[in-house]
């Protein structure tokens, strides 16, 4: 998610090359996540447990890549919706009403906090579990089904 932002017109040449550098890199590695996959589906067409496993991770990048895509070329747009958005929310001069937004936003920073801990926490144990066997057997296999 970290190059999908639109870049703003009025942004210094330096902050545009990396929010260009930001945006390449988050698509290239989404494809070197999102190409090994289909061709996974491609070889193994015939085995339906196969196909079901791969084909459920495929599917979020799948969905990722394309929101990541369609935000960038319509940049203009999402750029319009956020502006929009934000003139609503300074335009609010009732407090209760306010403090119902920040209430809001907090929940949903820290629900976002959560769910990426969680994520970094799967990573971490998968890669973990993966070095422990390794250095405790001789041969090396995953600590789950990867075919």
């Amino acid at each position: 998610m970290v190059g999908m932002w639109p870049i703003d017109k009025k942004s210094s040449s330096y902050s545009k090359i990396f929010a260009y550098f930001r945006l390449m890199a988050t698509i290239i590695l989404y494809g070197f996540l999102f190409v090994p996959q289909v061709l996974a589906i491609a070889v193994n067409w015939g085995d339906i447990q196969s196909i079901a496993e791969i084909g459920t991770a495929s599917t979020s990048v799948g969905q990722v890549l394309y929101k990541l895509v369609y935000v960038t070329a319509r940049r203009e747009k999402a750029h319009k919706l956020y502006n929009e958005m934000r003139y609503l929310w300074d335009s609010s001069d009732d407090p209760n009403e306010k403090k119902s937004y920040e209430q809001i936003a907090y929940w949903a920073r820290t629900v976002t906090i959560i769910f990426s801990a969680c994520l970094s926490c799967n990573v971490i144990f998968f890669s973990t579990s993966a070095i422990i066997d390794y250095l405790s057997n001789d041969t090396r296999h995953l600590p789950f089904v990867a075919w």
